[in-house]
């Protein structure tokens, strides 16, 4: 297992791939911060609720609301770059066909897909931790900027920081595992990364026209990935005047329950994954 490790962060570290993931997730996050300080800038629409868009996207910008409105941030584009980086990292190993020759060598096929899993899971709490660092880099410039709200920074908003970001990192986690187990069922890293955020995108889609539908069919979206996250999510705090705007949710799930669901899915794919890459020939 050990030598599966080794062999994976050897691969992982001189991957340009690894690399470009992490700067796009931290440029994308701090674009969007750009764009958000545009749009703050040119003040208040002229519309009923012009005003109270315009005071909540300013508390967007705070660095009191930089751990609800960071995380919920980063969890989309780090879910993005993520998928990305696992199907890649396994899709890449058929495609250039070294699966064979790692097998051949004597690692055994658990500690090589194990090692797969460990590097992807590591990935996305290294790229949600970085991100992180960015929105409160960026939080900052701002809150100080336009003379904003810093709230208290203390023991306890630490706590709660990091306790946030184990949570948004277990949110990003189903798509990373999903994106795995494409890579072994598929072979092809183009297949595993275009099914994973297929999955990823339509899902919005169906929750969207299922929300409206009635009897066991508006159950379904309770059963999947996103809000379930939002749920999750939830417990990360909420940003005064928000509650229907950006990053709000409005699902009742309960964290706990969410918790289970995600929790279930992600044994799911770690499984079928085993299973699919022990029972199958890995040269056929």
């Amino acid at each position: 297992m050990i030598d599966a490790l080794r062999a994976e962060l050897f691969k992982v570290s001189r991957r340009r791939m690894t690399y470009i993931c992490f700067l796009v997730a931290i440029g994308l996050v701090l674009l969007f911060y750009i764009i958000l300080w545009l749009r703050v800038r040119q003040g208040p629409n002229d519309t009923f609720r012009g005003y109270a868009e315009w005071v909540s996207l300013r508390a967007g910008l705070s660095f009191q609301n930089v751990v609800p409105y960071g995380f919920a941030l980063e969890r989309f584009f780090v879910t993005l770059m993520a998928v990305i980086f696992a199907g890649t990292m396994v899709g890449n190993e058929y495609d250039w066909r070294t699966v064979g020759v790692i097998a051949s060598r004597g690692v055994q096929r658990w500690h090589f897909l194990a090692a797969k899993f460990i590097s992807g899971i590591v990935f996305a709490f290294i790229a949600v931790t970085i991100c992180f660092l960015v929105a409160i880099a960026a939080s900052l410039w701002f809150t100080n900027l336009y003379g904003l709200n810093y709230g208290a920074i203390d023991g306890a908003w630490f706590g709660h920081a990091i306790v946030s970001l184990l949570r948004t990192a277990f949110v990003v986690m189903p798509f990373v595992l999903m994106a795995i187990f494409f890579g072994i069922f598929l072979r092809s890293a183009g297949q595993a990364v275009g099914a994973a955020l297929g999955f990823y995108f339509s899902e919005g889609i169906f929750t969207g026209l299922l929300t409206s539908a009635h009897g066991w069919l508006s159950h379904i979206p309770e059963a999947l990935f996103n809000l379930n996250g939002d749920a999750i999510l939830r417990l990360n705090g909420r940003i005064p005047g928000n509650d229907t705007g950006l990053f709000s949710s409005t699902t009742s799930i309960p964290a706990w329950r969410a918790f289970i669901v995600l929790g279930c899915w992600l044994a799911i794919f770690v499984v079928a994954a085993f299973w699919r890459f022990r029972t199958r020939d890995i040269q056929e």
